[in-house]
């Protein structure tokens, strides 16, 4: 539902706003929940593969799950993050106060349009199953997923935005993408050991149901016709979501209403919108100390067929000849007067549109990782782990080092250093605490968002719970260091007689 936000801040300079209760009840409803839970998949934990949803990053990791795994909401967890964190902050804490939203989208848009790509996912396991056999390790989930990337800066938004630049060059192509989607993800998992204690791989397959989109392919450039200058916009906005858009007499949307017969149960059940997708990855063990991993993750797409709404921009605005300095401009470019305002361009003109309804699909952004362990000591892991979440226009790469400590007592222990995209102050952190009847983890991407907030741009907090059900009687005490292949029968405890019972 999030993309919902990012649509308004998208369209923000078509001063476009809600006009009935109900929908600026949803905003607010949603920019609470984008305010106040903040996680995501920690690449620490990348180097736990024993995690019980570590198949999350790799399929073939569901080889070291337990026996019979269980969990389910809200023990199951969640976990949500996004970059420019102190730009969304300020944005939501301003609209629940009561401030302008017209004033805080586009400070928010001139914001995102010098930071560049925006990227916020939020995950929601409600049900997990996993079960090892003979015949190969196998879970079934279930997901809520939502998941925004964008990227709004480029020299097209820099000249209409920000004062300081006067200069644009004609005919040169500026994309404003957008890829957001909500919905329901269901996914059985298989992984087998192919080489015994050395390779395994995994796979999973996905149905999606989705439930909301905004996707865009919208460009914006300056033209020349005679001696007139013309900026102008193309390409569509892809909505799929239970809005009504509302157009003025010039063709501009000036605003959306939600249908009268709008619910939140049918919006959250909606199942007319399918696609499908898959995980691939494996992991292999080069000797005793070095084990490296590769994977592949939502590899797939969705179509969609309800709450239809595409905008097909048809924009073209004049550039007015006295905002134009006669005496700098040039051959292929134009420069603005020193005394000319972004402020003074009041161009409704460039977000024109012709509405449709078709049918359409969209990619989900698909993650790659490639990691690397080094068993340093038998308590220390140093892990390696490369990231890149791939989206048209919008991609962006993040690498992780860490060390895992086993503290004994079924506690583990992650930290280390990453960079995520332009985001180059993380320290991520993940805490992992095993017992005879379960599992629970809790992790930050990065702890410094907690303690120095303004110089960091990244944030996230993911945590869970498992139960580990059928769990057979122990037979035999942990394993000593110094005999690894001699394992010793537990003793049985003496009862107030004191025999053995």
């Amino acid at each position: 539902m999030y993309e919902f936000v990012a649509w308004f801040r998208l369209l923000k300079s078509m001063n476009m706003k809600l006009t009935n209760k109900p929908a600026l009840l949803l905003l607010t409803i949603l920019s609470i929940q984008v305010l106040f839970v903040r996680a995501q998949s920690n690449l620490a934990f990348y180097q736990t593969p024993d995690k019980f949803n570590s198949s999350a990053y790799n399929p073939a990791f569901l080889t070291s799950q337990h026996n019979f795994s269980f969990s389910i909401f809200p023990l199951s967890g969640m976990s949500v993050g996004y970059n420019n964190q102190d730009v969304i902050r300020k944005m939501m804490l301003n609209i629940l106060q009561g401030d302008s939203m017209k004033n805080n989208l586009n400070d928010v848009f001139k914001q995102l349009v010098k930071r560049g790509i925006f990227y916020q996912r939020f995950e929601s396991q409600l049900f997990s199953f996993g079960y090892n056999s003979a015949y190969g390790s196998f879970d079934f989930q279930v997901k809520e997923v939502e998941q925004i990337m964008s990227n709004l800066k480029g020299h097209f938004s820099d000249f209409i935005t920000n004062p300081a630049y006067h200069t644009l060059a004609l005919n040169q192509l500026q994309s404003f993408p957008v890829n957001a989607a909500y919905y329901r993800e269901y996914s059985l998992g298989y992984a087998k050991e192919i080489i015994p204690e050395r390779l395994s791989v995994g796979i999973r397959a996905k149905l999606y149901f989705g439930k909301s989109t905004a996707y865009s392919d919208v460009q914006g450039e300056l033209t020349q016709a005679s001696s007139n200058f013309y900026l102008k916009t193309n390409g569509a906005v892809k909505l799929s979501f239970p809005l009504n858009i509302v157009e003025g007499t010039d063709s501009v949307p000036t605003g959306g209403n939600l249908p009268a017969n709008f619910t939140v149960g049918k919006f959250l059940m909606d199942s007319k919108n399918v696609g499908a997708g898959i995980d691939l990855g494996f992991k292999y063990k080069v000797n005793s100390r070095v084990t490296v991993s590769a994977s592949v993750t939502d590899l797939g797409k969705i179509g969609w067929k309800n709450n239809l709404s595409i905008m097909n921009f048809v924009g073209s605005y004049k550039f007015q000849p006295n905002y134009i300095s006669k005496d700098k401009t040039g051959t292929g470019y134009i420069t603005t007067d020193p005394t000319f305002s972004t402020n003074s361009l009041r161009i409704p003109e460039l977000f024109k549109t012709t509405l449709g309804n078709k049918s359409f699909s969209t990619p989900l952004p698909t993650t790659f990782y490639a990691g690397a362990q080094y068993q340093l000591t038998p308590d220390l892991i140093i892990g390696l782990v490369d990231r890149y979440i791939s989206s048209k226009g919008m991609g962006f790469n993040s690498i992780s080092i860490s060390g895992t400590f086993d503290v004994k007592k079924g506690l583990e222990i992650s930290a280390g250093y990453s960079i995520v995209g332009n985001s180059f102050v993380n320290i991520p952190f993940g805490l992992i605490h095993n017992w005879e009847g379960g599992q629970f983890f809790i992790g930050a991407d990065n702890l410094m968002s907690f303690v120095f907030p303004k110089i960091t741009d990244f944030s996230g907090i993911t945590f869970g719970t498992c139960i580990y059900l059928f769990r057979g009687k122990e037979r035999y005490d942990k394993r000593l260091d110094y005999l690894p292949f001699y394992k010793q029968k537990k003793q049985k405890r003496a009862g107030k007689n004191g025999l053995q019972n």
